[in-house]
């Protein structure tokens, strides 16, 4: 999906209305239609789902809803919903988020998607991808939960270049030389307390 239509200005319309529209308006009359129904049905605001036992954090933007579930709310077969997601992921319009749940997706860009970031503030597009970059490899090496991602942003921004670059580095260093790893802290706290940059003695 284009990121770049959302260049053109927004209209702001009520969830409410829209889930009203999908209700009257069984199934999705195409892709374009499809991700709209998408893009409503994720998450606004971040929030924690129980999913097979287990805890998902579920950020701005992600879902965890089940293909049977995007089946029923596209109004379509579960083949051509999974084909369809499959496509998304291969165009990049959504990505798999690595955890205990296959459905866990997120929609990259959703704060253009929904206006509440607008394209083309310089500077913009290199800093989230840098932090992108650090936040997957740091909950990856950490295999902490995906809190706070806004917060972690915030203290992204305030560092400098070298600071990114640090933090990315350490993350290795940190986690091998936690005593326990029960006292991991979140990204947003490794960030503010600048623990990459911490020294060790061996």
């Amino acid at each position: 999906m284009d990121r770049n239509l959302g260049t053109t200005g927004y209209v702001m319309i009520p969830r409410a209305l829209l889930l009203k529209a999908f209700d009257e308006h069984h199934e999705a009359s195409g892709d374009m239609e499809a991700f709209l129904r998408i893009l409503t049905y994720v998450n606004y605001a971040e929030a924690v789902v129980r999913r097979m036992n287990t805890n998902v954090v579920c950020a701005r933007g992600e879902s965890v809803i089940s293909y049977n579930h995007w089946a029923e709310i596209l109004g379509w077969s579960l083949g051509r919903t999974r084909r369809y997601f499959m496509r998304l992921v291969a165009e990049g319009s959504i990505e798999q988020v690595k955890g205990d749940c296959a459905s866990h997706i997120r929609i990259p860009g959703y704060d253009v998607w929904t206006g509440k970031r607008q394209i083309g503030k310089k500077g913009d597009s290199a800093v989230e991808e840098s932090f992108g970059q650090f936040w997957n490899e740091y909950h990856e090496t950490t295999r902490m939960a995906r809190q706070n991602r806004e917060s972690a942003l915030r203290e992204w921004k305030k560092l400098s270049q070298n600071e990114r670059k640090q933090a990315l580095e350490h993350i290795d260093e940190y986690f091998f030389h936690l005593r326990d790893t029960k006292f991991c802290r979140q990204a947003a706290k490794y960030l503010a307390d600048k623990l990459f940059q911490d020294e060790y003695d061996n």
